[in-house]
């Protein structure tokens, strides 16, 4: 007979502490102990899925998750197959905290609920069903990934904790597949265990102990050889410390490579790893910041591996910021208006297979804006800093414009954008634009998505018995020959107070 657990502590509070730099793990304790665990003014939510809602003219918007509570950070991929099949990933801060999933089969009318059946199985002791178990180890989990490969096959990575208070500690990178386009996935425990992708069992989560978590994971998939990088920083118990590591697997998820370290422990402030591939696999490009002093994201590097994942080059600096966006209140907030939890300048790769470019897209403050930017090099040429060429994305902007995601057609070359703008309503409310670039980023046409904007610092997720304004850290994007697909967060329906209600969005544009 199944007696349900006590509900457990709230992922908020590590999302709170857990990314700024001078971090411990120790503090993430103290910020989950915290936490109010009473979930009991907590609506469940409704299985209908609403589709039309703010689309702008020229554009497509569903709200994916139509739930009463909040979900964020919106990973997106589309399966090869069958282009009407999207996957979308979200942490969700429903009943429990863990990784949610979404799929659709006729190109994002409808949706696979959120509750009760979107929770990856196999992540945490916890469903966001009150009666039944989860069939993982973890008391929350998160920062979702989500991919397809060639043959169709979906493929989540999230992370899992199990923290103290809840057994002995532990944090997993765990991997779930789906051969039915996202609709199931594995149980998790003892019957279909997911693939542990790399984990920790620590001495102690003290300051200065051997602690330790990893962050911001993510995926890619090689789209020729179903190749699978999984890159993220890790975290030491001193919190000063996070080298980037990467794990590959070339089994279909089945087992993955002894972790590569590519930066070394004793450099602090690696962070915001991703991976993408040339056009036929044979090289990977991975990308991430780094603070100088202690200050996150203040340059950025490309790693290169020219066996498939095996071994790295040294990093290359290839970019520094002019003042880096910094949306984590009350540690910094560089933006007008009131303070919310937000994306930074995270780099984002997407290789052209056409033009045989590798692009990086990032957000950084001139002039008083955040404003988007493009790098590329030819492909070979990332240690060549001659080779490189920088240029504004979209320049024009009368409002900040924060959190880029990128993408690009594998048989066009078009490169295609969406962020989160505040130009339509000085410079107060976040909606969505959509870019795209048809002659190699020398100019982009740009429209607006949502009819509606939302102020960031008036909703969010729960904590307590009220609400901490965090949009999540990133969205997703991803491109077809005759249409660009994204997923974001917005503002569902109001149940009244606390507001907590932020949605999964997705969003559909024919270039």
């Amino acid at each position: 007979m199944f007696t349900p657990f006590l509900h457990p502590v709230r992922l908020c509070e590590v999302l709170t502490m857990r990314c700024l730099v001078p971090l411990s793990v120790l503090f993430c304790a103290a910020a989950i102990t915290a936490c109010d665990d009473n979930q009991s003014s907590h609506p469940t939510a409704p299985n209908a899925v609403r589709a039309g809602q703010l689309a702008a003219s020229g554009a497509t918007v569903v709200d994916i998750g139509n739930d009463t509570t909040a979900q964020n950070e919106t990973p997106i991929a589309v399966n090869p197959t069958n282009p009407q099949n999207f996957v979308v990933g979200a942490n969700d801060w429903n009943y429990n905290d863990g990784c949610a999933v979404n799929a659709t089969f006729d190109g994002g009318k409808t949706w696979t609920p959120t509750v009760p059946n979107g929770f990856i199985p196999g992540v945490t002791r916890f469903t966001n069903d009150t009666s039944v178990a989860g069939t993982g180890t973890g008391d929350f989990g998160g920062d979702p990934a989500v991919a397809f490969d060639k043959n169709g096959i979906a493929y989540f990575a999230c992370y899992s904790y199990r923290v103290s208070g809840f057994g002995s500690y532990k944090a997993q990178l765990l991997l779930s597949t789906s051969s039915d386009g996202g609709r199931t996935w594995r149980k998790g425990g003892s019957l279909e265990p997911l693939t542990v992708v790399a984990q920790w069992d620590a001495s102690g989560i003290t300051k200065g102990s051997t602690g330790q978590f990893q962050d911001h994971d993510s995926m890619w998939i090689d789209p020729t050889d179903g190749r699978i990088y999984i890159a993220w920083a890790q975290f030491h118990g001193n919190g000063s410390n996070s080298p980037i590591f990467v794990a590959v697997s070339s089994d279909g998820g089945q087992t993955f490579s002894t972790p590569a370290q590519i930066t070394a422990s004793t450099v602090r402030s690696n962070q915001d790893a991703r991976i993408v591939t040339n056009g036929d696999g044979s090289h990977a490009y991975l990308v991430f910041d780094n603070g100088v002093q202690g200050g996150k994201g203040a340059v950025m590097y490309v790693s290169e591996s020219s066996d498939r994942g095996v071994t790295w080059s040294a990093p290359v600096r290839f970019a520094s910021f002019n003042n880096p966006v910094c949306l984590f209140p009350p540690y910094c907030f560089n933006v007008s208006g009131n303070p919310f939890r937000g994306p930074g300048s995270y780099p984002v790769p997407a290789f052209d297979p056409v033009g045989r470019r590798l692009y990086v897209a990032y957000a950084d403050i001139v002039g008083g804006l955040a404003q988007l930017f493009l790098a590329s090099v030819p492909e070979g040429s990332i240690t060549d800093a001659s080779k490189w060429k920088i240029v504004p994305m979209a320049a024009g902007n009368s409002g900040d414009r924060l959190n880029v995601e990128m993408s690009i057609d594998r048989t066009s070359g078009r490169i295609d954008f969406i962020s989160e703008d505040r130009s339509y309503s000085n410079n107060t409310l976040v909606d969505i634009t959509y870019g795209k670039s048809s002659d190699q980023g020398a100019s982009f046409a740009t429209q607006r998505v949502t009819r509606a904007g939302y102020d960031p610092a008036q909703y969010g997720v729960p904590s307590g018995s009220g609400f901490r304004p965090f949009i999540g850290d990133y969205n997703g994007i991803v491109s077809l020959p005759t249409k660009a697909a994204f997923a974001w967060t917005g503002v569902g329906k109001s149940y009244g107070p606390p507001p907590i209600n932020l949605d999964i969005f997705f969003g559909a544009v024919t270039p």
